[in-house]
């Protein structure tokens, strides 16, 4: 007997979509979404997912009414360490991560992943929270330790 998704794909391709043409209620656009999104534009554009996932939530956070200032909306340190983590989570011994349900399960499933504040554990809030963090890409001030 096959086991029941966690998220069918259908649905996870569905919530994409909707984000990528600017039609997802800003409601949905939840923590998972957004890891989601991530998730499904490293699988097609692997290095270059960086400067696509800008341009999509700039358009995305203009769409919802969000204006990206110094303190608030785009966020670049933000976005390039939860594209680390993806990575670093789902990347195969090639460096490729395949979209499918089995990846969609362990990320929707992933009690680690899906902590929004796992940022904290690398990252002090004054310095993920700056203007400079915000703007651009700022190497972590906090060391994780190995357990």
């Amino acid at each position: 007997m096959e086991e029941e998704a966690l998220y069918p794909i259908a649905d996870a391709e569905q919530l994409i979509n909707k984000f990528l043409n600017c039609t997802l209620p800003k409601g949905e656009f939840t923590h998972e979404a957004h890891l989601l999104a991530g998730l499904y534009l490293l699988s097609k554009h692997d290095d270059n997912t960086l400067p696509i996932i800008r341009q999509h939530l700039k358009k995305y956070l203009k769409y919802i009414g969000v204006e990206s200032t110094d303190t608030s909306g785009y966020h670049e340190t933000m976005t390039v360490y939860w594209l680390h983590q993806l990575k670093k989570r789902f990347a195969d011994k090639n460096g490729k991560i395949h979209w499918n349900q089995g990846t969609v399960d362990e990320l929707i499933d992933d009690e680690i992943l899906t902590e929004r504040n796992l940022w904290l554990s690398h990252y002090s809030k004054e310095l993920m929270m700056s203007v400079e963090a915000r703007k651009k890409y700022i190497e972590p001030d906090i060391v994780a330790v190995k357990k």
